[in-house]
């Protein structure tokens, strides 16, 4: 007794355990669902920090200075800028080495370069730059396993130069850095000594076999010479980004080393701060530091012209070598690579930049309506132009400021309406910006990204109009950001200007901030109908019923294959998607936004690609999410390939009719369950179904009173229902107890005769409890004896979701419902009973769009299974 409530002890422990993970793991989910929070309320404080920074700064200071800035300074910015973007593409080819991977230098200099631009512009670089570089290195045979090592390499060595140089630094410059601070040296000095100390010891610690943890989890092992060349790369890296912004202020007191090393803690602080390029805590330090010695005007310019030199000049010249690449320009040279124009890697590359090149010349336009036009251009206009025109200019460019950021969303997944709709507002954005105040270089860099769209047009193949598509919370997040930030940049610029009522309506050349106030405004208003048409707007689309054509070419499809739950087909409760050649089909139903196939497609393997693909495009061209339930593992694989997420929903069972017998030990269960329904007066009747039609009035009595017992109703979707057409097609087996019938399964079959399925299985309470076991028992044998090599019993929701440290949230959460929620569906029981059967239990998964697309389907598969059509 004692043992076994030591034994019950255990259980309870662990199974709080379990309790307690998963509650951590759904705190961890709710966590991330508050990220887009998390990031305004950043941004409003990081604004707020600003708004106190500036008080001394005056917008016109810094526009004259940014203005008077000398080309030549200029120029050895650019040069600073290329030194420090050498040594990028010089880290990812010693971590190239360092890992054994040799690619053409093309490859590494365009995947290096590119990657970096792009990482450095959005931030996030492992994503980001890890994405593209994946695209390119994948062209010379670098796998994603490959590339996530060298992003794991080049990150934590890219710390480690950070924290080796912020030491240097705080050692070296402790003084000029501690009056800087207004502070003693002495504590500049000791944290120096620390950070080095720190990085000393992991350095002697270092050997190829035992890296950090972080690294061995990679299977890594880096020699030492290898790191210590990262981080010396990464000091170049460091030291050109950091000369880039010294040559750009103006002459201060203390020297280039000092300044480098306010520079890369300033740098430390923002990556700490996982802002895209350490945006506003960067600025915060630089500000803080050397906004003492110099005017802050000054030093606010300078942190104007780097972030266009330094991030947003890299990415415009990398779209641009990717657009040239589209013509072919360097195509011919890279072919022996595999990197061609017709790469899929290579197809997705100029998407991408676009997408970024085009939402960030979004927030320019929206930034540019909320600043005044200079006062001397103002005047040429107000000679050549009527005041309407600049007004309307200026208002009008705005809101298409906002469009150019939807839109951009519309670029990344290669829509030919996002493309038309980015042409046709870059063109007309390109000719306000002239009419609102001569904007030369909003009016160039717009033309740039014209040139771009035109030479990719290609690129955009997707046939699908873009505001028909969801925008995702984190895009909207994004443009409410910069919203914010264009308001901040209107109250800073005309901060002297008392507001009034009057504002609003008052329209003259010289009334800058009533045009700005009434732009930004406008702008705001657009983007938040815009966000709440999205929000509220009914799923588009409608289900077209199958015409007669379609089920008879969906029944000889699905009589000659082998999956015989592709019979649920004729059930004639959903809709079909046929292949091109319609040698194939999809068979699929909606249910709010969701648009859900039933398993996989139907037909010939090598027609199931592209009828995955056209499914996911129906579904995203009515704004929907496209998900497929219950697909085998064999066809992961395409649905990866399609962008969709997975989930695994349970485990079918599969009775092995070969090796089904009820011989043995194993089988003494089944073997008792026979002899006492023969016992209890049990007898099997097949009905095959030409004379399923007399028997129908029979079963109607047992399925009636099966669902009235249960207080159900009839299902529908992914389960076979009481339908007198639909079951006059199958086979059945009925059981009668002493000439009464008590209990009948159908069975779905095809003409291959290999498998067979369960379909409708009813049954009366005052049967025998062994009526179910004695029909099953009964059905595996007369398919055994028939030829068959395989009956399946359904499947057994949440089975197989094991809860172990590495499993997700939804294995977790799936595995605490098993244990624990009985009382909302028996799972254990569905399981145990089939697992009677021995049956081979083969994993079911779901795969649906986006994120939160597989929780969202089943919600709607809840509704769409119980609804009888």
């Amino acid at each position: 007794m004692k043992n076994q409530s030591l034994e019950a002890h255990n259980l309870r422990m662990r199974g709080m355990a379990n309790i307690k993970k998963t509650a951590l793991s759904i705190g961890t989910t709710g966590r991330r669902f508050a990220m887009p929070v998390f990031a305004i309320a950043a941004c409003i404080v990081v604004l707020l920090a600003a708004q106190t920074l500036s008080q001394h700064v005056d917008y016109h200071a810094v526009v004259k200075t940014l203005r008077r800035l000398p080309s030549s300074v200029l120029a050895e910015a650019i040069l600073a800028t290329f030194v420090s973007y050498l040594a990028l593409v010089g880290r990812d080819a010693a971590g190239l080495r360092a890992l054994g991977i040799r690619l053409p230098r093309p490859l590494v200099w365009i995947g290096a370069t590119a990657g970096s631009a792009l990482g450095n512009a959005l931030g996030f670089g492992v994503l980001t730059g890890g994405a593209v570089r994946l695209r390119v290195f994948s062209a010379g045979g670098v796998g994603t396993s490959q590339v996530a090592r060298l992003t794991a390499v080049t990150g934590t060595t890219f710390v480690l130069g950070l924290l080796v140089l912020s030491g240097l630094g705080l050692v070296c410059s402790a003084t000029p850095i501690a009056v800087m601070l207004h502070v003693h040296p002495a504590p500049v000095f000791v944290l120096g000594v620390v950070l080095l100390a720190c990085v000393t010891i992991a350095l002697a610690w270092w050997r190829p076999d035992r890296g950090p943890q972080f690294l061995r989890r990679f299977g890594l092992a880096i020699p030492l010479r290898e790191v210590i060349a990262q981080v010396i790369l990464v000091a170049i890296d460091v030291a050109g980004a950091g000369l880039t912004l010294y040559v750009l202020l103006p002459t201060i007191d203390f020297g280039l080393l000092d300044f480098l090393s306010v520079y890369t803690i300033a740098l430390l602080l923002g990556v700490i701060g996982h802002t895209p390029g350490g945006l506003g805590v960067f600025e915060a330090v630089i500000v803080f530091t050397v906004g003492r010695e110099v005017p802050p005007a000054a030093v606010v310019a300078a942190l104007l012209a780097y972030r266009g030199i330094y991030f947003l000049l890299p990415l415009l010249l990398a779209g641009a070598l990717l657009a040239a690449f589209e013509v072919s320009i360097i195509a011919r040279r890279l072919a022996p690579t595999g990197l061609a124009a017709g790469s899929p890697r290579a197809r997705s590359l100029a998407p991408l930049f676009l997408g970024a090149i085009t939402f960030a010349l979004g927030t320019i336009l929206l930034m540019s309506g909320a600043t005044p036009a200079f006062g001397k251009r103002l005047a040429l206009l107000q000679m050549a132009l009527p005041l309407w025109v600049v007004e309307g200019s200026q208002f009008v460019g705005s809101v298409l400021g906002v469009m150019l950021m939807f839109v951009a969303r519309g670029l990344l997944r290669r829509l030919d309406g996002a493309w038309w709709l980015a042409t046709i507002i870059t063109a007309v954005s390109l000719v306000l910006s002239l009419a609102k105040g001569l904007a030369f270089i909003e009016a160039g860099a717009l033309g740039f990204l014209l040139l771009l769209l035109v030479m990719t047009r290609h690129r955009f193949d997707r046939p699908a109009s873009l505001f028909q598509q969801r925008f995702s919370l984190s895009w909207c997040v994004a443009i409410a950001i910069v919203l914010v930030v264009a308001f901040w940049v209107l109250f800073f610029a005309f901060r002297d200007v008392p507001y009034s009522r009057e504002m609003w309506w008052q329209f003259e050349f010289d009334e800058k901030a009533s045009r700005a106030l009434r732009a930004t405004v406008g702008a705001a208003l657009f983007a938040f109908a815009l966000a709440v048409w999205q929000l509220l707007r009914p799923g588009s689309g409608r289900l077209t019923p199958p015409t007669a054509d379609d089920m008879r070419d969906a029944a000889a499809i699905v009589r000659g294959q082998e999956r015989s739950d592709a019979v649920l087909a004729m059930m004639g409760d959903k809709s079909f998607l046929f292949s091109r050649s319609r040698e194939a089909f999809l068979m699929y139903a909606k249910r709010g936004r969701s648009w859900v196939a039933l398993h996989d497609p139907v037909g010939p393997a090598q027609e199931w690609p592209g009828l995955i693909a056209d499914f996911v495009a129906l579904a995203h061209r009515h704004g929907g999410r496209a998900a497929f339930y219950q697909v085998r593992p064999d066809a992961l694989p395409l649905y990866l390939e399609a962008g969709l997420t997975l989930m695994k929903l349970g485990e079918e069972a599969c009775i092995s009719l070969r090796d089904f017998q009820l011989e043995g030990s194993q089988r003494s269960r089944l073997r008792y369950a026979v002899k006492r329904g023969e016992r209890d007066g049990l007898s099997m009747e097949l009905v095959d179904p030409p004379a399923v039609a007399d028997m129908l009035p029979t079963m109607r009595r047992v399925s009636d009173a099966w669902l009235t017992q249960r207080r159900a109703r009839e299902k529908s979707f992914s389960v076979a229902s009481f339908d007198a057409r639909y079951l006059m097609a199958q086979s059945v087996i009925l059981v009668r107890q002493h000439g009464r019938a008590v209990a009948f399964a159908t069975f779905m079959t095809t003409d291959l005769h290999t498998e067979a399925t369960v379909g409708v299985m009813r049954h009366v309470d005052d049967a025998s409890p062994y009526a179910m076991e004695f029909l099953f028992t009964k059905l595996a044998l007369h398919l055994k004896q028939a030829g068959f090599s395989r009956l399946s019993l359904g499947m057994a929701p949440l089975s197989g979701l094991a809860s172990t440290p590495l499993a997700g949230n939804w294995h977790r959460l799936g595995h605490l419902l098993w244990r624990f929620g009985g009382r909302l569906y028996n799972f254990r029981g569905l399981r145990s009973f089939k697992g009677k059967f021995d049956p081979d239990w083969q994993p079911r998964y779901l795969a649906a769009s986006g994120l939160l697309g597989p929780f969202l389907t089943l919600a709607d598969l809840a509704v769409l299974a119980g609804h009888r059509s």
